[in-house]
């Protein structure tokens, strides 16, 4: 057995490998992300585009249910007990396969009972559809997690990634529109649970086992995690709703447009985040000062690029916008503008998510969300309709709201994580990532009146050069990175 200082030492690049699998997937993936949401945009339109999203959003909270906190019961219990894999899984798919049947059923009925139209009923069913397909693939990634492994996760995404690309942006360049698109996603979520199916035995899984007593027990235990994620995505779900009722059909594209850019920013902290949790409920019971090394490591590798990701988000929104569509989706600059703060605290609340789930405190931390999305709720309808009849763009008022309860979550994680695990250290380590990003600031917006694309290049150089110079990032330390990228998974 390994002893606490051997588990120390070995748990951060074991993260970091995982951390980077994830990042580097999606630095691959964010081209192309980018562009299909692009076609997208332009092909649809802002009024379809926001329909799109809103069918998305409530297919994702509903998903919510079908899932019932495997993400973290299932990785958690298989990186406990790796012998059970093939029944926890088998138990696991099943559950979810039945889940979504009710869950799309109860979904279109509320849709249908609230109004909803015929159109975005079948918007609505076939997103249903692609999710359902999804989260079979999903349940065998969050199996492979619970080996400490992300490598296969990231392969698999980006090759799934890449097949959604090539079919939607044909389906959209041949005008076969918003349904066609649709059913090329349901073919490329089929493609992708089916290679992870057939990839299962090659993770070290074997053949699929069904128990009644462990869906019984993924049941009970996903309880507390569900409750979590519940919470954590009634937020998403409550600001569509509010959009979709008190601004125009034009705002809720462009809101959707700005998510959909500040997803794809948001994903290092979700990897890292992902990696983390295995990890850190491993670590938790065996090896504290290992659990608080982890949590240090990963949150100074966030620190170092939250600044130039939120910095870019705030002076460069047009270089995402004009992706979509500079005159059609223009007012999403304003709303990437504000969502610049929301991406720099999510920076470190998510991590502390996970430290906080990991030290079993997962009923505190909902408590917190769930005051945060009161927030929200009672902000949004005032925000919303305050803008949209002041500026025309209401999800400016949902910007707004939700970064003001990010301040919120983030108080509220520090004051519920372990104890030791923040100190004056963390502090220290922020500064010289603050001076680089504001000389990253400066050149922005000393350059970006003359030409965009040069400022925007220059300014992240100088934010390089600036960690280089102050020691804040070594060659050796990115040599290191390469090297755990390099190494083979235990």
């Amino acid at each position: 057995m390994a002893s606490s200082a051997e588990t120390t030492a070995a748990a951060p690049p074991v993260v970091l490998r995982n951390a980077l699998w994830l990042v580097g997937a999606q630095v691959l993936v964010a081209p192309l992300s980018v562009l299909v949401n692009a076609f997208i945009a332009r092909f649809l339109g802002p009024v379809d585009f926001g329909s799109l999203y809103l069918a998305t959003t409530y297919a994702s909270f509903a998903l919510l249910f079908v899932e019932w906190g495997q993400f973290a019961t299932l990785t958690g219990k298989i990186a406990e007990q790796r012998s059970r894999a093939a029944e926890l899984l088998g138990s696991a798919i099943v559950w979810r396969v039945g889940a979504a049947v009710v869950a799309a059923v109860v979904v279109l009925l509320v849709c249908r009972f609230a109004g909803e139209g015929g159109r975005f009923l079948t918007v609505m069913a076939l997103t249903l559809v692609a999710t359902s397909l999804t989260t079979v693939a999903g349940a065998g990634q969050d199996a492979v997690r619970g080996f400490e492994r992300t490598d296969f996760a990231a392969l698999s995404y980006v090759g799934q990634q890449l097949l959604a690309a090539v079919v939607s942006i044909s389906i959209l360049v041949l005008g076969l529109g918003l349904r066609s698109l649709l059913w090329g996603q349901i073919l490329c979520a089929a493609a992708g649970m089916i290679f992870v199916l057939w990839m299962l035995p090659r993770m070290q899984i074997p053949q699929l086992q069904v128990r009644g007593s462990v869906i019984a027990e993924l049941f009970r235990d996903g309880g507390v995690f569900l409750t979590f994620v519940i919470i954590l995505q009634l937020q998403p779900l409550v600001d569509g709703a509010m959009m979709s009722h008190f601004a125009s059909a034009d705002s809720l594209g462009w809101y959707a447009a700005s998510r959909k850019l500040t997803g794809i920013l948001v994903f290092p902290a979700a990897a890292v985040g992902r990696s983390l949790y295995p990890t850190l409920v491993r670590q938790f019971a065996t090896d504290l000062p290992g659990f608080r090394a982890t949590a240090h490591g990963a949150l100074r590798g966030l620190c170092l690029v939250v600044f130039p990701i939120a910095l870019g988000c705030g002076l460069f929104p047009q270089l995402g916008v004009m992706i979509f569509n500079a005159t059609t989706f223009a007012p999403a600059e304003q709303n990437l503008r504000v969502l610049a703060v929301w991406l720099f605290l999510l920076y470190f609340s998510m991590p502390l998510s996970q430290c906080i789930m990991a030290s079993g405190r997962q009923g505190k931390w909902a408590a917190v969300q769930f005051g945060c999305v009161i927030i929200s709720a009672v902000a949004d309808p005032v925000l919303i309709g305050w803008f949209q009849a002041h500026g025309g763009n209401g999800g400016l008022g949902v910007c707004i709201a939700t970064t003001v309860s990010e301040v919120l979550m983030l108080i509220g994680a520090a004051a519920l994580i372990p104890a030791g695990l923040l100190d004056w250290s963390l502090l220290r380590m922020m500064a010289k990532p603050a001076l680089a990003g504001v000389a990253m600031a400066v050149v922005g917006l000393l350059l970006t009146p003359y030409n965009v694309f040069v400022a925007a290049s220059l300014a992240v150089l100088a934010y390089g050069l600036v960690l280089l110079a102050t020691g804040a990032l070594s060659p050796g330390e990115l040599r290191s990175m390469l090297g755990v990228i390099r190494r083979r998974p235990a």
